[in-house]
């Protein structure tokens, strides 16, 4: 008999090892799929923000029977920098526009450097 004790408590500690394994595979499996919903939300959230960071805005400025494009004086502005500090265009990235039209003149401060050009 002492035998069948043996062979018993072998096969309730491995039942006990299987249920065990089984219960730790459906806990991943869990984990998973909360996983791969987390990363469906921020999916859609990233598709969200990118619609929202997609937009134009046209400014126009009239005075004195003038018409002017802000964007133009931007270009203007970032032109006269990039000749002055000899560095390329495409590195003004702080770019801070003073529109005077009483004096025609734009004055700008582009990565720290400052200057001026006509509307």
């Amino acid at each position: 008999m002492a035998t069948k004790k043996k062979t018993t408590a072998a096969t309730k500690a491995t039942e006990a090892k299987v249920s065990a394994t089984k219960k730790a595979a459906e806990t991943v499996k869990a984990v998973d799929a909360k996983v791969e919903a987390v990363k469906e939300v921020k999916a859609a959230e990233t598709k969200t923000a990118a619609k929202r960071t997609c937009k134009k805005v046209n400014i126009e400025l009239q005075y004195a029977e003038k018409c002017v494009d802000i964007s133009s004086l931007e270009g203007k502005a970032v032109a006269a920098w990039a000749e002055a500090t000899g560095n390329a265009k495409t590195a003004a990235k702080n770019i801070n526009l003073y529109v005077k039209p009483e004096e025609n003149m734009v004055y700008y401060v582009i990565e720290g450097e400052s200057g001026s050009v006509e509307l």
